[in-house]
């Protein structure tokens, strides 16, 4: 219902960049800029500098924020009041995960859901823990689900559940045949397949390792991939040993292609939802997080 021109507008606005802004809406950046010069045109007046490779708002750019942000609160809020008197609980909710999540937490979940709403429509995008708070924050999807520590203050994040992660290798690996508990100290004398920079897993494992004393420059990292599977298929491989979710190897461990060993200390992270901050509660939010939050609770 909004308008196509003020959302596009709104990025551009948020990250004073259009590339930026064409990935976080996966538009090409000839697209963004189109939109842009049309909502120009309209108003006929700039609405951005853009001088010396740098893009800054004009005074008219900074107030038609303003009202972009006010626009689209009284949008949500409209469409979310019509339902409450109509008693509808109805719509379309575009999700957001990264990687992990989307492929081994959210089918059972959003399966489970849509059996009880068939009325609800979901849609699901995936992408890395950074790519999904920037897709929240620009209003492409209603609420992500991620796997990192989330520092914006603006946005709403709710822990879900607790995840274990530990080291895995490949059968025959040296670490396997020692037959205890991974110290952090270990992981820098193998080669490390790593997730890509931006994914929320690389993240944590690179924090725990600082905090432990470990400088991550010291470490091997062999291969950087941008799926849980590929990483597993590099390990199965030998390619080296790494670092990720217990939830995600059930099936390598059940065929004995992965070996998994806990670290010492231990290792966890918190899968969390996170969303914009509104005033008021939409229906069909409230509806997914409620049921969300009773799913994990039995995990």
């Amino acid at each position: 219902m909004s308008d196509r021109r003020l959302k596009v507008f709104q990025s551009v606005a948020k990250h004073l960049s259009f590339t930026k802004a064409a990935e976080s809406l996966h538009m090409t950046q000839p697209a963004v800029t189109f939109q842009v010069r049309q909502l120009e045109e309209d108003f006929n007046t700039r609405l951005f500098d853009r001088a010396h490779n740098k893009v800054t708002l004009t005074p008219t750019g900074q107030k038609v924020t303003e009202f972009a942000e006010k626009i689209f609160a009284l949008y949500a809020e409209m469409e979310n009041s019509v339902r409450e008197l109509t008693g509808e609980i109805s719509g379309v909710l575009t999700i957001g995960a990264s990687t992990t999540i989307a492929e081994y937490m959210l089918p059972a979940l959003l399966g489970e859901f849509k059996a009880r709403h068939p009325e609800i429509s979901l849609r699901l995008k995936v992408s890395n823990t950074d790519g999904i708070v920037s897709m929240v924050e620009d209003s492409v999807i209603d609420l992500g689900v991620v796997e990192a520590p989330v520092a914006n203050r603006n946005l709403i994040v709710e822990t879900c559940l607790e995840d274990d992660l530990v080291v895995v290798a490949a059968p025959d690996h040296e670490l396997v045949k020692r037959g205890s508990k991974v110290k952090p100290a270990d992981i820098k004398n193998y080669p490390f397949v790593s997730r890509e920079e931006g994914s929320g897993t690389r993240e944590v494992i690179l924090q725990y390792l600082i905090n432990e004393g470990v400088n991550p420059l010291e470490m091997n990292i062999c291969l950087e991939l941008g799926s849980p599977e590929a990483l597993k298929g590099a390990v199965e491989a030998g390619m080296g040993i790494s670092i990720i979710s217990r939830s995600t190897i059930a099936k390598e461990l059940k065929l004995n292609t992965l070996v998994a060993m806990p670290l010492d200390p231990p290792l966890s992270r918190s899968f969390s939802f996170v969303r914009q901050r509104q005033k008021f509660r939409v229906t069909v939010m409230e509806e997914l997080l409620e049921f969300a939050h009773a799913y994990c609770s039995r995990k």
